[in-house]
């Protein structure tokens, strides 16, 4: 049975009783999303819609994952690509033309006239029938839709008459049943959405696409496969022995008439920054087989399975499957209790192989997005960056992208590799990014396997943007390149994109957890560092719990800030009350954050603190929380704990998702209101409001601009005395008001009803 209790202590409290952990995730919040509408069987299917395909050729199965190749479910029903059609129940014989919806019919068993002859006390029933219609009746509960010509009546009763020794009984027996006809009118509306894109290969979803979940990726992205469904929750809930068939990546059909020596070839990884599956756990690759309808398992990895290496799998399909209609799928027998026992593909290829050998990739790809052009963060407040001295300062001076060679001979670094920023769709800066050869250890080529390519950031760019604006996103375009074709020949992973966010936070992760990372002591202490670059208000902390293998958000914490102490967390500048503490609370999308904020009375609302800082916690009970772990970006530096009287410095590599708010023109919540200098004062109201807001005071030349929980801009236009907010969810919003010159003249916290 799956160990769930954890993957390894780090470190023990000098007391010995407490100690930091990391656990596997019961869930995958990178997949978090509503249950997915199919098509149904076996009852109604009205308002389902059908999915249709047209066979791939063998050369369109190739997929390194780095675009997303998955059909996407369901579309909505207005989506171009979307027809539909109703079918009904009663036809005419000629099925084509629907029958009246106010038609009832009866079949032979409750519409005839029976007659019964007794002679010397034995009846013998004879029976005749109405005048039939010849009525056309489809099943309506599976597709396709089928049906057949029958013989119906209008008359719904039974006429009873009776003989008794050749005398008629002078009275006409009837049984009604008018009111239960066994046909009446009835229709269903079906939606059909052509699939029939060959750029889409990949007809389910319950395998997650991902860009980090591996170690070592040979390409930019892969395919992971676990023991959580295709919107991130455990297939088995609350059952940690549970153990079974987990997800499926099924290919399209594809046409293999005519083709001979047909190979299916992958690589796969077990484990990467997930869970390692044991030796009863398994990857599994069945063939689809037209003549028999049927699917047939083929290949499996067979254990001992080596942690993160990258192997190939080189499966012959034999002629009996090389048909028109030919699928394939991969699927892993798993822990189906939560985001377990870790599965990675890359590089998925069909293709025909005269030399029935595997064959070299001959690729080069990058094998991580990039994170951060920032030193140290990878989000940090617009107006801490704006305001610094020297923002090209804060820019990493040498970066380092992972590049994968899979060529058989190191290969030339190319010429025409660059690096591009723009805002807002205007490019700001486009640097060429030499060849470092003449930097010891780089060699100018580029070598087989895993290569570190440094490119150089401080000396080249700083980011600007306008400057009242009150947050910004750069998008950040890298491509690298090799300059002999024949060494690299899928250029499509060549060029990796990235967004540069500025809002109010400061963050060190990616925003992707792989693990759960939990302290394990009474009264324990988590401190996490930050450097911010001036000392300004914070206002809140945006925090990242993720489900485990145990429910834990009715756990006590205590939020808590530190200011520095030469390395360490030195005096309380605020915490939590034990009557008014908080609880870990569980996001319902894709790597949520949740918003805490400073509730204890004997704190102000807001905190200020210097520019070094902690934030953290102190945990009452021994059992921690599960605090969402990135662990592709390295900071445990920078995470410190207390289990027994002192600070250790954690030994987990990763970054926690904890993220410290700051007092902008963006804020969370202040209960403060900034209030023209003018002397005129702007006036919002009602306050919480449903459908509108309203406003008095200074209104000529005024932006209003609302933003969500999360920094995000929700409405922005011109000031007026009433504006409609009936759109937005309920929630909590910061209205922000700036004259013609982005100078803030008021911000409030708005309730959304």
């Amino acid at each position: 049975m799956k160990q769930l209790l954890f993957l390894g202590v780090v470190a023990f409290a000098m007391n010995g009783i407490g100690q930091e952990v990391v656990h596997p995730l019961m869930t995958n919040p990178s997949l978090y999303t509503p249950e997915v509408t199919k098509l149904r069987t076996g009852h109604s299917l009205d308002s389902t819609f059908i999915y249709s395909t047209s066979p791939l050729s063998i050369s369109d199965v190739w997929d390194d994952f780095s675009q997303n190749k998955f059909v996407a479910y369901p579309p909505a029903y207005t989506d171009p690509n979307v027809t539909s059609q109703w079918f009904y129940y009663l036809m005419d014989a000629g099925n084509t033309i629907p029958e009246p919806d106010t038609v009832v019919f009866c079949d032979t068993s409750k519409a005839k006239h029976d007659t019964i002859s007794v002679v010397s006390g034995l009846p013998t029933t004879f029976t005749t029938y109405f005048t039939p219609h010849s009525i056309w009746v489809n099943d309506l509960d599976n597709y396709p839709i089928n049906g057949q010509t029958i013989n119906l009546y209008d008359e719904c009763y039974v006429l009873i008459d009776s003989v008794v020794d050749g005398v008629p009984d002078p009275t006409q027996d009837t049984i009604w049943y008018t009111n239960e006809p066994t046909h009446i009118q009835d229709s269903i509306h079906l939606f059909f959405v052509n699939l029939n894109n060959p750029g889409k290969i990949w007809l389910d979803n319950s395998a997650c696409h991902n860009y980090r979940y591996a170690v070592d990726p040979w390409s930019l992205g892969m395919v992971t496969f676990d023991g959580v469904d295709s919107t991130g929750r455990p297939y088995e809930f609350g059952n940690p022995s549970a153990q079974g068939p987990a997800d499926v990546l099924t290919s399209k059909p594809v046409n293999m008439a005519g083709t001979t020596n047909v190979f299916l070839q992958f690589l796969y990884q077990p484990k990467g920054h997930g869970n390692m599956p044991e030796d009863e756990d398994s990857l599994i690759v069945d063939f689809w087989q037209v003549d028999s309808a049927r699917w047939y398992p083929w290949w499996n990895a067979t254990p001992p399975y080596i942690e993160n290496l990258w192997d190939t799998a080189f499966i012959a399909v034999p002629p009996v499957f090389l048909k028109d209609g030919f699928k394939f799928r991969v699927r892993n027998y798993a822990s189906l209790s939560g985001a377990l026992d870790h599965w990675h593909l890359d590089y998925v290829q069909l293709y025909e192989n005269p030399l029935l050998e595997p064959q070299p990739y001959k690729d080069l790809a990058i094998s991580y997005p990039l994170n951060s052009l920032l030193k140290d963060y990878t989000a940090v407040p617009w107006d801490h960056y704006q305001n610094y001295s020297v923002p090209n300062d804060l820019m990493i001076d040498t970066n380092y992208l992972a590049v994968y060679n899979s060529d058989d001979t190191p290969t030339q670094v190319g010429s025409d590799m660059f690096l591009e920023i723009s805002y807002n769709g205007t490019v700001q800066g486009t640097y060429n990014l030499p060849n470092p050869g003449a930097i010891p250890p780089w060699t100018s080529n580029w070598e087989l396997g895993m290569n570190q390519f440094p490119f150089f950031v401080s000396t080249n760019h700083t980011y600007s943007a306008p400057a009242n604006d009150t947050m910004a996103a750069f998008d950040v375009k890298i491509n690298v390149a090799a300059d002999v074709a024949a060494s690299n020949v899928y250029t499509v992973n060549d060029t990796s994109y990235m967004k540069q966010e500025f809002k109010n936070y400061y963050a060190y992760d990616d925003g992707s957890a792989e693990v759960a990372y939990q302290l394990q002591g009474t009264n324990a202490l988590l401190a996490y560092e930050f450097n911010a670059y001036e000392a300004d208000t914070l206002t809140g902390i945006l925090i990242h719990f993720v489900p485990t293998v145990e429910d834990l958000s009715n756990k006590v914490l205590l939020l808590t800030v530190w200011d520095d102490n030469n390395g360490q967390p030195g005096d309380i500048l605020y915490k939590d009350d034990f009557f008014a503490p908080h609880y870990p609370e569980y996001g319902a999308s894709k790597n949520e954050f949740k918003y805490y904020t400073f509730a204890n009375p004997d704190y102000p609302s807001v905190i200020k603190v210097p520019k070094k800082f902690y934030v953290g916690w102190e945990q009452i009970e021994s059992k921690s929380f599960s605090l969402g772990m990135d662990r592709n970006i390295v900071n445990n530096s920078k995470i410190q704990f207390n289990v027994g009287g002192s600070w250790i410095t954690s030994s987990q590599e990763g970054s926690l998702m904890i993220r410290p708010v700051f007092s902008t023109n963006i804020d969370h919540t202040l209960d403060l209101t900034e209030n023209s200098e003018s002397g005129e004062t702007i006036v919002m109201f009602p306050n919480p409001a449903s459908e509108h807001l309203s406003f008095s005071g200074q209104m000529e030349g005024n932006t209003v601009s609302i933003y969500d929980i999360s920094g995000r801009l929700v409405l922005q236009q011109a000031l007026n005395t009433r504006i409609d907010i009936s759109f937005l969810q309920k929630g909590v919003y910061v209205v922000n008001i700036t004259d013609n010159s982005g100078v803030p003249l008021f911000t409030e916290k708005l309730i959304k009803e």
